[in-house]
């Protein structure tokens, strides 16, 4: 895949050189470097942002990587390519990484639906990939049996029996919630899991529609919503949708005492919404107000490495994604696809998210990063963890003010 993506890829290779202190000036053989594939989404407007954030998380670790060495005295190349938001793009950049530039091993990703369409195009190659994208379990319950497949982002059902033991530990307990999501295979999976495990513990389902993700006016369906009445509305969407349709439910203004979605801590959030972003809580993995040893000197690490800038947890992700597969490297010796899995599958790395290990996942998945989730919600202009318990930095504001009075 030439053009755009291609292009992509001769700028972010530079940038991790020049990150790490190399300059590309000479050609180096073959032999000289380890090659590691990235396939993210990076110039579709929702999906870009968190595409951008993995960029930054990569390139901090490929510079920390060849900074101290490289890994079995060889520098590592990052090649980045853009999916563009679009599956057959996806293909196609997977397919050249792995047949033409000879990745050791496929990292990044993002969408469910791409991640399944790369997957059943590069399943012939039992390629190593370590994926950090990709919430639904169509694609668990397609690839997670393979040795090959190593999943870090958790699956649909931590997300949301998240949110359903959130809403049952809420006082007073909300009764009626009002349900929308994306129309891709991330927000459709999603849907079915908390629809059902709400109705198992008693919530009233007073809303349960899709909506076109990128949509220029989410209005019509808020309006809907605002008529049921619900205590929570609780949406599943990427940061693109998730900015209009809170500016879009404040000046119909619709405000149910609480506003509950999954992509509410992306860079832009705060500058974008401002006052508006206030209130809303989200299902999340990580967020820096986390002060677990790890985090605070990532988070070091970052602010050095893009000074002023707040990350959202897909910087961290890719991170430790990047971390990881090297680390197995240099444990196998090698970047032999067995031994390289081998190496994998032992795993033992100290992250911001805690020490990653992989295991069985409650769906068919062997190989599993992370499966605890937190509930955060936006307090005068901050991120705050309010739940669990043991985790939280702040108490969750709830019922939430009505427009007028915030």
């Amino acid at each position: 895949m030439r053009g755009k993506g291609f292009g992509f890829v001769l700028v972010l290779l530079v940038a991790g050189y020049a990150l790490a202190g190399f300059l590309p000036g000479a050609a180096m053989a073959a032999d000289e470097t380890i090659k590691i594939g990235a396939v993210l989404p990076l110039s579709k407007a929702t999906f870009s942002q968190a595409g951008e954030e993995q960029r930054r998380g990569l390139l901090m670790a490929l510079a920390e990587i060849n900074q101290g060495g490289g890994v079995l005295r060889k520098k590592v190349e990052l090649l980045i390519e853009d999916d563009t938001g679009e599956p057959s793009v996806g293909i196609g950049a997977a397919e050249k990484l792995l047949t033409r530039d000879k990745v050791a091993a496929l990292i990044g990703g993002y969408s469910s639906t791409i991640t399944f369409a790369q997957m059943n195009a590069i399943q012939r190659l039992e390629p190593v990939v370590a994926w950090t994208g990709a919430s639904s379990t169509k694609v668990e319950h397609e690839f997670g049996p393979k040795r090959w497949f190593f999943h870090y982002h958790p699956w649909d059902y931590h997300r949301q029996s998240t949110i359903r033991n959130f809403l049952m530990g809420i006082s007073p307990r909300p009764k009626n919630i009002a349900i929308a999501y994306e129309d891709g295979i991330y927000g459709t999976t999603s849907r079915d899991y908390v629809v059902k495990y709400l109705k198992e513990t008693g919530f009233n389902i007073v809303f349960d529609e899709r909506f076109k993700s990128g949509s220029s006016d989410f209005t019509p369906m808020l309006t809907k919503i605002k008529k049921a009445n619900p205590d929570v509305f609780y949406w599943v969407a990427y940061a693109g949708d998730t900015t209009l349709i809170m500016k879009q439910a404040k000046e119909i203004d619709f405000n149910p005492k609480l506003f509950l979605s999954v992509a509410i801590n992306f860079p832009q959030y705060k500058e974008s919404l401002g006052d508006t972003g206030n209130n809303v809580a989200g299902v999340d993995v990580w967020i820096p107000a986390l002060k677990n040893p790890e985090t605070v000197n990532w988070l070091k690490k970052f602010n050095h490495a893009y000074p002023g800038r707040t990350p959202e947890y897909w910087a961290p992700l890719a991170y430790t994604n990047m971390m990881t597969v090297v680390d197995a490297i240099k444990r196998a010796g090698s970047t032999d696809k067995d031994k390289l899995i081998s190496a994998l599958e032992k795993t033992s790395y100290d992250s911001p998210f805690g020490k990653i290990t992989f295991k069985k996942s409650e769906e068919g998945g062997i190989h599993q990063a992370i499966d605890e989730q937190i509930i955060t919600q936006w307090q005068k202009g901050s991120a705050q963890i309010v739940w669990p318990p043991k985790k939280a930095t702040s108490k969750l504001i709830y019922p939430t003010p009505d427009w007028k009075n915030r």
